[in-house]
């Protein structure tokens, strides 16, 4: 018994070990991902150039990515699947040219001659890496769900974005990090200042997130 007994509190311990090492590597990760964050804030004001983190929902992944194209934020609401779903970017991109093209061939003569310049195409970004951020693989826990104003629900699927702007301005948004033991971390983002906000806790966010102030920003576009 008195065997039985050491096994079962060692075991007991071990576990206790377990868990509360898998909730130091969420702060950890949540802490990582918010420095990247800032990161890019201030990489894109220092360098001028525009900057996106890409969350890959879907395979638990993030990097960076840059575009010297100059680019800018509609205040609509993205179209996108539903049930937490993010839109496909490529199939996206598809149904912008063939709506173009279509528009074309409907045009003719003096009326194709008069029409206003095509809208410029969404900005090209290309995957950005440097030993401050490299690509990172989340292990023991993983984003949840992002939300910015752009979007109709939190996205849990997918790839979402999150922009950065040479004039010193990001996105709002609210990201929850969540470990295998159920724990969760919300990170907010502050749209003028880069600061991001890690608290322990599944937050909702704050009153008034959807709605775009003057200075705040919406889809990612042209």
């Amino acid at each position: 018994m008195v065997a039985l007994l050491l096994i079962g509190a060692a075991s007991g311990a071990v576990m206790v070990s377990y868990r509360s090492s898998g909730r130091a590597s969420a702060r950890s990760q949540a802490g990582r991902l918010a420095a990247a964050i800032r990161y890019l804030y201030d990489r894109a004001v220092t360098t001028g150039s525009y900057y996106r983190l890409v969350l890959d929902l879907s395979k638990n992944k993030y990097w960076a990515e840059q575009s010297e194209h100059r680019f800018y934020l509609v205040r609509n609401k993205e179209s996108s699947p539903g049930r937490g779903q993010a839109p496909d970017e490529q199939e996206r991109e598809r149904r912008l040219r063939e709506e173009e093209e279509r528009g074309k061939l409907q045009l003719t003569g003096l009326a194709a001659q008069l029409q206003p310049p095509p809208m410029p195409r969404k900005a090209r970004f290309q995957q950005f890496q440097d030993a401050t951020l490299p690509k990172v693989d989340l292990r023991g826990c993983k984003v949840r769900d992002v939300l910015t104003p752009r979007q109709r629900e939190p996205y849990g699927q997918g790839q979402a974005y999150l922009y950065f702007f040479p004039d010193g301005h990001t996105e709002r948004a609210v990201l929850h990090l969540e470990d295998t033991d159920g724990d969760v971390y919300t990170l907010s983002v502050a749209p003028l200042t880069g600061r991001v906000e890690v608290k322990s806790g599944d937050l909702p966010p704050p009153r008034g997130f959807g709605e775009y102030d003057d200075e705040g920003a919406a889809e990612a576009a042209r």
